[in-house]
């Protein structure tokens, strides 16, 4: 719900249609109203209130934002206004319900500097949005570097008092927790709180809550009262920082900016930059589907995790492309070791013949004589299990066994001395027989883990688990996020390609455009020319000979240089 707003010399530009997507309810006019009227005849008044924002005829010459009566509750057909409107309005006009009518604008050196309102005529950086245009300019002489923010406020306000113990009064404040709000003074903040910060409401109650600077997290700490009247506002989250000039080329902006500048379009309620993300992502995905390793996407050496001894298992990255195959996974290692072999998962467990493995259902204590287990059918009628605990190894020896395919139980064991338990075993502990430890040398990929095999031994327990992959390509959902492909021109194409779809063939795909053949053609062109897990094929020059085509040649060594002949 964060503006979408652009620089153009030395101006910034807020698409306004995007608020008519936030729109919370809709009605239309039914009946004829004057200039200067105080109440609209609607259709339907299903969630309009009180002291709410509403705009009339959005973008039309006679468009106007109003606000619904702050006490009057709408009743009938009938909705109060707070004011008179400016002009008259006629029968059919559509009356959109929204969050917010101001924008505030805010400037910082960096993507993640302190952010500094820009000097405004509303002041604190606000500026009133505009009910009969889509785009909104604001002439920005004020900085000439940095980057741009903006974010949505309401500018119905409230009221309210702090105090050191960090609780905030406001009288039937109507806040929830994880609403946003802003907050001014007029006069001085109390210590703690800023003008230019996003705050989430925290420990709501009917009159007093607290603000935090993430969802659900811990209380600011407020350290005194402040100075004048304090009023709080709603306000929606910061939009992605713009950069002084532009966005950058391989940026989401960039791409939607340009196809609609290029295809002469504007956003509508037909053509939303919501659509534009999801294009985004569907081209994106196409791209993946087509080759799932890309280069830009690799990830070496990434520590998986650390390698426990007594379990063989451990989670696929959950940004790896493929999660229940190994077709994202380039090399697996543990510690200082070699790589391992990938096996299938048949073949991965035809090396493990003979091996018995269940886990621990009930947690067994120092001097317990019997061990619940799961499946107890591949146990032998009597002999030792081995149990790895802290990264000991424990060796429990049995005389019976009650069979269960989910309650097995080991009987006999020794309360004491050799072979008895001497450890708390927890549950889901995994509990072997004939196993094997030492350095892993190969694993396989199944329900989403790596499964390596022997077990490591003492020497390789708590060593990291390194795996060098493929990562999923980052998904979009705002102007500032980049296209993390080294030919991001591709998706520019494809998102032209469905924007003018949408706006210049009713939504119907067509294969045979210019825009998407383009995009093909490049996708082509990069997979063409990729390494192959970035290496390139190099044909050596041997006893002078070299290759063309599906010839090999002599070199003519007269041709050559004497300290080549």
């Amino acid at each position: 719900m964060q503006p979408v707003i652009s620089w153009k010399n030395k101006q910034l530009l807020i698409n306004q249609n995007h608020l008519l997507n936030l729109k919370m309810e809709e009605t239309h006019l039914t009946a004829d109203i004057a200039a200067a009227s105080g109440t609209l005849t609607v259709s339907n008044i299903n969630r309009f209130g009180i002291n709410q924002n509403l705009i009339i005829n959005p973008f039309g010459e006679t468009a106007e934002f109003v606000k619904n009566h702050a006490t009057t509750v709408p009743s009938g057909a009938t909705i109060t206004l707070a004011a008179n409107t400016s002009f008259a309005h006629y029968a059919g006009e559509k009356v959109y319900l929204v969050p917010f009518n101001l924008i505030e604008l805010a400037h910082a050196t960096s993507l993640t500097g302190t952010k500094t309102a820009l000097t405004t005529s509303v002041l604190n950086g606000l500026v009133a949005l505009e009910a009969d245009n889509p785009i909104l300019v604001y002439p920005e002489p004020e900085y000439n570097s940095g980057y741009y923010f903006g974010r949505y406020v309401n500018n119905i306000g409230v009221v309210f008092t702090a105090a050191t113990t960090d609780i905030i009064t406001s009288t039937a404040h109507g806040l929830v927790n994880g609403d946003t709000i802003k907050v001014i003074s007029g006069t001085t903040l109390p210590a703690g709180l800023s003008t230019t910060v996003l705050y989430y409401v925290i420990s709501s109650a009917t009159n007093t809550f607290s603000v935090s600077l993430t969802n659900g997290g811990s209380a600011v700490d407020i350290t005194d009262t402040g100075a004048g009247t304090h009023t709080w506002y709603k306000c929606s989250l910061y939009s992605d920082g713009i950069q002084y000039g532009t966005w950058d080329r391989g940026s989401v902006g960039f791409m939607i900016e340009r196809g609609l500048r290029d295809l002469e379009l504007d956003f509508s309620d037909k053509l939303t930059a919501q659509d534009c993300y999801e294009w985004a992502n569907d081209g994106l995905k196409l791209v993946q589907g087509k080759l799932k390793r890309w280069p830009e996407h690799y990830s070496y050496n990434a520590v998986m995790g650390q390698v426990t001894r007594g379990t063989n298992i451990i989670a696929m990255p959950t940004d790896a492309y493929d999660t229940e195959t190994n077709k994202s996974l380039i090399a697996v290692r543990i510690g200082d070791n070699g790589k391992l072999d990938y096996l299938d998962p048949v073949w991965f467990d035809a090396q493990m013949t003979g091996v018995k493995r269940t886990q621990v259902t009930t947690q067994a204590v120092s001097g317990q004589t019997t061990l619940e287990i799961d499946n107890s059918y591949d146990f032998a009628d009597s002999g030792s299990v081995d149990v790895y605990v802290s990264g000991t190894k424990y060796s429990i020896t049995y005389t019976g066994v009650t069979r269960s395919a989910t309650a097995g139980i080991l009987t006999g064991v020794p309360a004491s001395g050799t072979g008895s338990i001497s450890v708390t075993i927890a549950v889901d502990t995994y509990v072997w027989q004939d196993e094997d430890e030492g350095i892993p040398s190969s694993f396989t990929v199944r329900n989403g883990n790596i499964e390596f095999w022997p077990l490591v031994d003492g020497n390789e327990d708590n060593a990291n688990i390194y795996g060098d992959y493929a990562k999923v390509i980052t998904m979009v959902d705002s102007d500032g996020d980049t296209i993390d492909l080294q030919r991001y021109d591709m998706i520019s194409d494809y998102l032209k390609w469905r924007i003018k779809m949408k706006a210049k063939n009713n939504g119907v795909l067509d294969y045979a455009d210019g825009f998407y053949i383009g995009f093909k053609e490049k996708l082509n062109d990069a997979i063409r020319t990729l390494a192959n897990n970035n290496t390139f094929r190099m044909r050596p020059n041997i006893n002078k000979m070299y290759k063309r085509g599906n010839f090999t040649r002599k070199a003519n060594l007269q041709s050559l240089d004497y300290s080549q002949q």
